[in-house]
């Protein structure tokens, strides 16, 4: 095992909330600041990290923190606002979608792991 790894297991479950919060504001800062550009993709990386660590509520919470800053960082791009809802609709399902499924796969692991033994 990396000592990446070794290091994210170290941090004490109740801080991956905030650390994962305070990774979708920058990622939703950059995004602001890129305009046009969709930055989607790296919302998946607090949202997996948060998922992992915390299950299914950690997953919804920082999904939503997702799209609520995808919605903001797109605010000012679309003239028309049923797109603008509508992307920001699409963008949150999927990030929910990714986070649910990457706690899934941590408890089948989990589960996998006990028949084992």
């Amino acid at each position: 095992m990396g000592e990446i790894p070794k290091l994210l297991q170290k941090i004490q479950a109740w801080l991956w909330l905030p650390i994962g919060l305070i990774l979708v504001s920058g990622i939703g800062y950059i995004d602001y600041l890129t305009g046009d550009y969709s930055l989607l993709i790296f919302y998946a990386v607090p949202i997996a990290l948060v998922a992992w660590y915390l299950g299914d509520v950690g997953a919804l919470i920082v999904s939503v923190a997702s799209g609520f800053a995808r919605y903001l960082s797109d605010y000012n791009v679309y003239s028309y606002s049923s797109v603008r809802n509508w992307n920001s609709v699409e963008d949150t399902l999927f990030l929910l979608i990714v986070g649910l499924l990457v706690s899934a796969l941590k408890r089948m692991l989990d589960e996998e792991r006990k028949g084992k033994r």
